[in-house]
């Protein structure tokens, strides 16, 4: 493999202005854009930078070439692509001639004048001209009926009596004095597996009146898989079927005609179980299923009438685990976006589902490109392309070693273990105490946060008989986000442990630099609890508590000042600015 070059901020300032010019002109600068493009923590739930500034959603490759200004060839090529399928797409739907031609003008200009820079991506010249597309073209569905009929098309050939024969056939199946009923277990799921798998690169099942041969499909789907992402994959299940493991797995959907194999796919590893989070597309990007599709689509509708749609682009942790705990349904969520992976500007919901499985499974041919850069994510990613009809490549992107994965059990014994201390104390007869406090509400101050918060609960244990105080500063582990210590947190919270709860005053933060022989700071004059959007919401946690225990005390600044503060940051460990 080639050596990847490490572009570095401050060495070249012709370089550097060329760089940020490459991020606003993709529209993929958080801090131009902080309301479209993902946060960096945003970002860290789904990309394990392992210290590095920058990424981008494309080849190694391309973006050398791009930031080198020599990306002339590789970007004309790709642009031209781009422009056949705009140019197909239009000549497809849009029926009145006059608006066929002026919407080929109208996209020939913008194509012309985006890509005469040579700094913007494919992908994102391909979105913008799909934006203007689906605007001035007024087609609320485009290609709806031509999807519905592949969809349709390939539900029929599941439905056939001569499938499901060749489909639940013993051929295949390796059993000897030895084979145990496990064995025989995960056989057959296997094998089922990699028959829809096979059978969903057979397009022609799908495009055609009439699909292949039942003969022909038979010895096609019994053809082995050999590569080393579904030897790894087989060995994964395995062990889910041994009972190692109960994960959680994304799906990130494909197209129409393969979403059917999809689905079929997904219904077996939901039987040996797994809880399964099949992401599709917010918007219209071609033959690949959106939102709408699966709400619109007829024989889709009918197929997902069972699963649990989760309609919230900003979906919190407590919930989408909720969720998934409700039952064995298939959860559908809309990766935010109209364009291939990206994760830079998928939806809060999808960057947690991501943070939350155990696997990502991809069937997405186009995001191959940034799939296979030198980055790496912070779970596994199975990528599933068709070559050719019977033809599967399945390949396997390990997750960064230095990934920390606090799992939802992890977190929950970890609670668990601080509601029995508490309650041992308890059974002592002392009181238990909880203190919220800033911890990175103010950008620059996180070790000085600590220190006050550490100063101040050492204080009031000195100063306080019988109280046991809970600190949380004295609980983190290294790897935490905000989403893993809101959700630990409110386990312990809502068990009835606590008797006092105690939110950071002003008065708390001025004790706190007295005892230090400090002046307080300017960044630290009137910060209280109400500053922070985490205490924000432990606030609505504890009012809620205290109306089911009333004997649980508040101290500390009135609800009423608490309201100021919007939604915890994902992943951050700071806040987002004061709503106006």
């Amino acid at each position: 493999m080639a050596e990847i070059k490490k572009f570095t901020m401050g060495v070249d300032p012709d370089r550097d202005a060329w760089l940020t010019n490459f991020y606003t002109e993709n529209h993929l600068a958080y801090e131009a854009f902080p309301d479209y493009v993902a946060s960096p923590e945003q970002l860290n739930f789904i990309v394990h930078l392992n210290g590095e500034k920058l990424y981008y959603p494309c080849s190694d490759e391309l973006f050398a070439a791009i930031i080198e200004k020599r990306a002339d060839t590789l970007l004309t090529s790709a642009y031209m692509e781009i422009w056949s399928r705009i140019e197909r797409l239009v000549r497809e739907v849009v029926k009145d001639e006059f608006k066929e031609k002026y919407l080929l003008s109208l996209l020939s200009i913008k194509f012309q004048h985006e890509a005469s820079s040579k700094v913007l991506l494919p992908a994102r010249l391909e979105k913008r001209l799909l934006t203007i597309f689906t605007h001035i073209s007024e087609i609320s569905r485009p290609l709806a009926g031509c999807k519905a009929l592949e969809n349709r098309r390939a539900a029929a050939f599941l439905e056939r009596t001569d499938f499901q024969q060749a489909f639940n056939s013993l051929k295949g199946l390796e059993i000897n004095e030895d084979t145990t009923l496990d064995d025989i277990d995960l056989q057959q799921h296997i094998l089922r597996l990699r028959r829809l798998l096979i059978l969903s690169t057979v397009k022609e099942i799908w495009k055609e009146n009439t699909p292949p041969a039942m003969d022909e499909l038979e010895e096609l789907m019994n053809v082995p898989i050999k590569t080393d992402g579904w030897k790894w994959a087989s060995d994964w299940l395995q062990d889910v079927i041994s009972g190692r493991r109960r994960p959680y797995v994304l799906w990130i959907g494909g197209r129409c005609g393969e979403i059917i194999f999809d689905l079929a796919i997904i219904k077996i590893l939901q039987k040996m179980g797994i809880k399964v989070m099949l992401a599709v597309k917010q918007g219209f990007y071609y033959h690949r299923i959106s939102f709408v599709d699966l709400l619109e689509d007829p024989i889709l509708h009918e197929l997902f009438a069972g699963a649990d749609f989760i309609t919230e682009p900003a979906i919190s942790k407590n919930n989408l685990l909720d969720r998934l705990h409700s039952g064995n349904r298939l959860l559908v969520i809309s990766d935010g976006t109209r364009e291939q992976f990206n994760p830079l500007l998928t939806s809060i919901t999808f960057a947690r589902a991501f943070k939350e499985a155990d696997l990502v499974i991809s069937r997405c041919p186009g995001s191959r490109e940034c799939i296979n850069n030198h980055f790496l994510f912070t779970r596994d990613l199975v990528s599933i392309v068709r070559e050719e009809s019977g033809k599967v490549d399945i390949g396997r992107k390990p997750h960064h070693p230095a990934a920390i994965r606090f799992s939802e059990s992890a977190l929950r014994r970890k609670a668990e273990s601080l509601i029995q201390m508490a309650r041992d104390e308890k059974d002592q007869g002392k009181t238990i105490m909880f203190y919220s406090a800033i911890v990175g509400s103010i950008p620059g101050q996180l070790e000085m946060a600590k220190q006050i918060l550490n100063v101040f609960v050492e204080h009031l244990r000195t100063t306080m008989h019988d109280i046991v105080i809970i600190n949380p500063g004295e609980h983190f582990e290294e790897g935490m986000d905000a989403d893993d210590i809101m959700y630990m947190w409110e386990i312990f919270q809502r068990s009835g442990v606590v008797d006092l709860w105690r939110f950071q005053s002003v008065s708390d933060i001025e004790k706190s630099f007295e005892l230090m022989g400090k002046k307080v700071p300017p960044e630290w004059t009137g910060k209280d609890a109400t500053y922070s959007t985490g205490c924000t919401k432990e606030m609505e946690i504890a009012m809620d508590i205290q109306s089911k225990y009333p004997e649980m005390q508040l101290i500390g600044p009135s609800w009423e000042k608490f309201q100021r503060r919007k939604e915890y940051g994902v992943g951050k460990l700071y806040d987002r600015a004061l709503a106006g």
